[in-house]
């Protein structure tokens, strides 16, 4: 089999967009897939296919996994432990941070170059700046790896833990999840009385816009520490707060599981005497002890 610049195992609909975009790039690729029908496009438009994962390892010294999950990245990849010795392996498979350290000590173990990657994008954003990939492992493998990942989008290197990009990843789709939770429950509010979904989209994105400019000055909080007295408002008045939107949301005959959550950490606040603290000092609640 001829040798190429990368190879990228696993062709779904994130593992094509990066293959198209590494052949535009002008690089080589050899591709792998479980299922073979997904390889003959990329063949057509010029990768070369591999029958197996030992075959794919062999054709590059950079490999791609862009598989399902942890399970399958081991699954997959442990029959080929000897043909990736001395080679740079870099997963973009989406896996928790442990899941990423537990795959870089067995890529250590068996002489394989680790970079964990973790891709804040749809296939669709592959080659567009808004396309952000977050990676972190062994600095060399960057070092060799990053000028030709650098096209699928917008690069940074988070550390040599490789758990860190994952986490990353997790952390802002964390955000970005209770984010909408928030925008369907106004949706599901503004809909009783007849307000499209559409329409209240536009009035949420506008409002949060507005307010994301405070998110430095919560933070700043939080890493001093200083919560009391309150810089901004304080959990005695969030309370109330909070409640008056679980009380509108029954109102109208909708659910507030989500504000519910909230309002249970901030009554356990005011229960041990930090009423009068800042109400980001919330973030201090959710800490497993």
């Amino acid at each position: 089999m001829p040798q190429s610049d990368m190879t990228i195992l696993g062709l779904g609909a994130m593992g094509s967009a990066i293959t198209e975009r590494l052949r535009e790039t002008g690089l080589t690729t050899t591709v792998w897939n479980r299922t073979t029908a997904k390889t003959e496009p990329h063949v057509k438009a010029g990768s070369t296919a591999a029958t197996t994962i030992t075959e794919a390892a062999d054709a590059s010294d950079i490999v791609i996994a862009v598989l399902l999950d942890h399970a399958s990245v081991h699954q997959n990849l442990e029959p080929a432990a000897e043909r990736l010795r001395g080679k740079t392996l870099v997963n973009l498979t989406t896996t928790t941070p442990n899941e990423a350290r537990t795959t870089a000590a067995w890529a250590t173990e068996h002489g394989i170059d680790y970079l964990d990657g973790a891709i804040m994008a749809t296939p669709d954003m592959i080659g567009k700046p808004e396309s952000l990939f977050l990676y972190s492992g062994s600095e060399n493998a960057f070092t060799l790896a990053g000028p030709a990942l650098e096209p699928l989008g917008t690069t940074r290197f988070e550390g040599t833990d490789p758990g860190v990009a994952a986490l990353k990843d997790m952390a802002l789709l964390s955000s970005m999840y209770l984010m909408l939770s928030g925008y369907l429950q106004a949706a599901a509010m503004m809909r009783t009385v007849g307000v499209s979904a559409t329409d209240t989209a536009e009035a949420v994105g506008d409002w949060l816009g507005a307010i994301m400019g405070h998110l430095p000055g919560f933070g700043a909080i939080i890493d001093s520490g200083a919560y009391h007295p309150a810089q901004g408002q304080d959990v005695n008045f969030t309370r109330p707060a909070v409640a008056s939107l679980i009380a509108a949301s029954r109102e109208q005959g909708i659910k507030a599981d989500f504000l519910e959550t909230g309002k249970k950490l901030l009554d356990e606040l005011a229960a041990t005497g930090r009423g009068d603290s800042d109400w980001v000092s919330i973030v201090e609640s959710l800490t497993i002890r």
